[in-house]
C-alpha cells in the first residue's frame, strides 16, 4: 500500500495524517477548504472544479514535474490513473433504490432556492425537499421514476453537494423520467442546471458531474436524440469533461 501521507509531505503539502481530509485547494485562490483528500484509495478533488483524480496526479499539478521525473522518484516504470474516480464505478457496484433520508420536510414559501428563480411548481413537479438544516433535498428518479437516491444542496457549507450513501450516480441520467420530446437534448453536469432548462421549456439531463460514463451514454443511446447539446460547466473540469464525451460520443451522436 503506497504512503500517500509520507510522499505528500515529502512534496511539501502540508496535511494531517488522516484517512480522508479536507484542505485549503493549493490550484486556486481558496477562503475555506474546497479540496478532499482520501489517502486511503490515493484520490483527491477540488469542490470548486480545480480537479480530480489521483494523488500522483495531484502531485505533477502540485510540483510541475513530469510524469518521468515523478516515476523516478516514486521509483516505479508505470503507474496506473484513474482520474474518474469520483465519477465511475465499476460494473459490479450496486445501485440500489435508496430510500427517502430520515428527516425531510415541505419546501417553505421563503425557502432560499426560489430566489435562484425557481417556480413553485417547478419544486412541486421534481418532488424537492428540505431538511432541517434549510437545505435543498432533490429525488434521483430513474427512467420509469424509481428513487434511486437523494442530492442534497447545502446553502453555503463545503461541499456544497452531498449524495446519499449506496448511491451510483454515474448509472443514472437526473431528468431522465421527465422528457417529453428529445429532438434537441442539452446534458449538463447538475440537477439544478436540468430542472432550470426543464422549466424553461427545454429537454434536459444532467450527469452529476463533469465526466459521462458509459452506462449513462447507453441511457442517452436509448432515447435516440436528433441532437445533443453538451452544456457541461465552464471551467477546466467542464472543458475535460467535453472533450472526452466527444471522443466517447461520436460514433453514436456526434
Amino acid at each position: 500500500m503506497v504512503d500517500w501521507y509520507s510522499i505528500l509531505i515529502k512534496y511539501g503539502v502540508a496535511i494531517p495524517n488522516e484517512e480522508q481530509i479536507i484542505i485549503h485547494c493549493p490550484f486556486h485562490e481558496d477562503r475555506r477548504e474546497s479540496c478532499s483528500i482520501n489517502l486511503d484509495k490515493g484520490v483527491w478533488i477540488c469542490f470548486a472544479g480545480c480537479g480530480q483524480g489521483g494523488l500522483k496526479y495531484f502531485i505533477k499539478k502540485y510540483t510541475g514535474k513530469s510524469w518521468e521525473e515523478l516515476n523516478e522518484d516514486f521509483q516505479v516504470q508505470t503507474y496506473d490513473l484513474d482520474f474518474n474516480w469520483f465519477d465511475e464505478v465499476s460494473d459490479n457496484e450496486q445501485a440500489d433504490t435508496v430510500s427517502v433520508p430520515e428527516v425531510t420536510l415541505d419546501i417553505e414559501d421563503n425557502h432560499w432556492i426560489y430566489n435562484r428563480g425557481f417556480s413553485y411548481e417547478s419544486i412541486l413537479k421534481w418532488g424537492c425537499k428540505t431538511n432541517k438544516y434549510g437545505d435543498f433535498m432533490i429525488p434521483v428518479e430513474d427512467m420509469d421514476s424509481n428513487v434511486k437516491g437523494w442530492i442534497t444542496r447545502r446553502r453555503s457549507a463545503i461541499p456544497k453537494y452531498l449524495f446519499t450513501k449506496g448511491f451510483s450516480k454515474s448509472k443514472v441520467l437526473f431528468g431522465i423520467n421527465q422528457l417529453y420530446n428529445t429532438d434537441m437534448l442539452y446534458i449538463v453536469e447538475g440537477a439544478l442546471d436540468c430542472m432550470w432548462l426543464n422549466q424553461h421549456g427545454y429537454s434536459s439531463v444532467a450527469v452529476l458531474g463533469a465526466s459521462i460514463s458509459k452506462n449513462q451514454i447507453n441511457l442517452l443511446s436509448k432515447l435516440n436524440p436528433s441532437e445533443v447539446v453538451l452544456a457541461l460547466d465552464n471551467d477546466e473540469a467542464g472543458a475535460r469533461g467535453i472533450e472526452k464525451a466527444t471522443v466517447d460520443m461520436k460514433d453514436r451522436f456526434l
